[in-house]
């Protein structure tokens, strides 16, 4: 765990992992030193600055629950059931290059 620097606000800090690559929320927060919901507003943030797109990747969990998922618990479901009505997505972030950068 790298804590972020203080001349380095979350928001880039989590943009930058991001952009290295990080696969899930969880390995953000832990590259960062950031609080999960911490990490989880930033990207909020994020996407509603078009600095990262949201995809949904599957919009149901399996039948066979998070043991037979293809996204190897990706999407932070953790295992626990979800609540009625609703199920954890997998979803994918890219980071949106700026002109010129």
């Amino acid at each position: 765990m790298t804590p972020v620097p203080a001349t380095v606000g979350p928001l880039r800090a989590v943009l930058a992992e991001l952009d290295a690559g990080a696969p899930t929320l969880d390995d953000v927060a832990r590259r960062t030193g950031l609080d999960r919901d911490v990490v989880a507003a930033a990207v909020h943030q994020l996407v509603r600055l078009r600095r990262v797109t949201s995809s949904v990747l599957a919009t149901t969990c399996t039948d066979g629950g998070c043991g037979t998922c293809p996204a190897g618990n990706g999407c932070d479901a953790h295992g626990a059931p979800a609540p009625a009505g609703s199920r954890p997505v997998l979803v994918s972030l890219t980071v949106r290059r700026r002109p010129g950068a």
